[in-house]
């Protein structure tokens, strides 16, 4: 069973008056409200086996302003192997705090060898109008560095722990999304982790076990991961503010990512 986090709204007005007080839109203030209760819940239902990563953890332990649509785990502990689907939906459900959100997990768009994602859980609520987040846990691989434990909670709850990855580990991942997909977040994210939380010396010592997963050259890679940079140029200045407001522009992250994409990729 996953244990309520303490909470530090008295009731359903006080809540409220929290969601209206908090930066950007309250369709953001509520999704980040069903994320931390979320991470709350899963971290309780299954202590010690999920490890923490992305636009979460950005926000709430790094301290970024940066708004997410899912709560993003690797199974660690034990490491590459599947939940059943319905454990993690239970879980997603008793998430539920009678009068004030409802969370429906639903049916996983994805349930394989290689992940788990609920990603249409519907959170309804008298407060707030109905939201939609993700929970996706991959298995793809296990975590290379030692889980960091972190508390979260704030401003909703009391300090609550939950496992995540290390800032180093995350920047190695989103090099290597980078070579894999065009998104502007991960462009943004990975600008961030270079700047102040990651140095490069141990970000190539994680990017050595990431990219083993990546099957073209060295050469390849680096040339698809600059090509991705140069490919969101168009959309970056238009995406990213909106779920990440104090991020770096467009051309301030491309300053802070290329110069060091070649050191670091293996």
């Amino acid at each position: 069973m996953s244990a309520a986090p303490r909470r530090r709204w008295r009731g359903p007005a006080d809540l409220e008056d929290m969601l209206g007080n908090m930066p950007g839109s309250m369709g953001f203030a509520t999704r980040d409200f069903a994320l931390v209760t979320l991470a709350a819940h899963l971290s309780a239902a299954f202590p010690g086996q999920l490890v923490f990563k992305g636009g979460l953890v950005l926000r709430h332990v790094h301290g970024n302003l940066r708004f997410s649509k899912d709560v993003d785990a690797t199974r660690d502990q034990p490491a590459k192997q599947r939940f059943d689907a319905k454990d993690v939906a239970e879980a997603i459900s008793a998430a539920t705090i009678p009068n004030i959100a409802h969370f429906h997990a639903g049916t996983p768009g994805t349930d394989s060898v290689d992940s788990l994602d609920f990603n249409k859980v519907r959170v309804t609520s008298e407060l707030f109008p109905e939201t939609g987040v993700q929970v996706e846990v991959s298995y793809r691989e296990g975590v290379v560095g030692e889980p960091v434990p972190s508390k979260i909670g704030a401003p909703f709850y009391e300090p609550f722990e939950i496992l995540t990855m290390q800032a180093g580990e995350m920047a190695a991942e989103k090099l290597r999304t980078l070579a894999q997909r065009h998104r502007s977040t991960d462009l943004a994210d990975l600008a961030v982790l270079l700047s102040n939380l990651a140095d490069d010396e141990r970000i190539a010592e994680y990017a050595l076990v990431k990219f083993e997963r990546v099957k073209q050259g060295r050469a390849n890679r680096i040339e698809r991961i600059e090509q991705t940079i140069e490919g969101l140029a168009g959309t970056y200045d238009d995406e990213v503010p909106l779920l990440f407001p104090d991020t770096p522009s467009y051309l301030d992250a491309k300053a802070i990512v290329i110069p060091r994409i070649r050191p670091i990729v293996p």
